[in-house]
């Protein structure tokens, strides 16, 4: 049975390099005014498996999907850094935020607790929040910019 994929529209997503950090990020989020249900924390294989940035666990027509998707979608390369970064031990924060004020508090809370890498995945655009730091991941230099 396929695993059920991470939901990304209206999401802040960012990487934290260990537990403490992801501690501080949930936190800083609740003390932010996010409810739990809006954040979703991701760690492992199972859930890096859940990105599936690639498409290979689900399928032909997933995998159609994402090829179309790098096509048409700047950002989507982000996901395979996101499931590279929770398959290194990484952990990755997803935080559903419509509205500007609400990325604006996410972003706040997760930069405090030490959270690079954030990306906002809105409806129609994406945004680059703040860039990678620290040891570059394995990835494919063809998915790489």
């Amino acid at each position: 049975m396929a695993t059920r994929g991470i939901a990304t529209v209206n999401r802040m997503l960012a990487v934290l390099d260990d537990e403490r950090a992801a501690a501080a990020a949930e936190a800083a989020l609740a003390g932010a005014g996010f409810a739990p249900d809006a954040v979703a924390v991701l760690r492992g294989d199972r859930d890096a498996d859940r990105i599936d940035s690639m498409g290979k666990l689900r399928g032909s027509w997933t995998r159609a999907w994402r090829l179309l998707q790098f096509t048409q979608t700047d950002q989507m390369v982000d996901m395979v850094v996101y499931e590279a970064a929770l398959r290194d031990g990484r952990i990755v924060v997803a935080v559903h935020a419509r509205r500007w004020a609400e990325r604006e508090r996410a972003k706040r809370a997760l930069e405090g607790a030490g959270a690079h890498f954030m990306n906002f995945f809105g409806r129609l655009a994406t945004e680059d929040v703040s860039r990678w730091r620290g040891k570059e991941l394995p990835i494919p230099r063809h998915l790489l910019r």
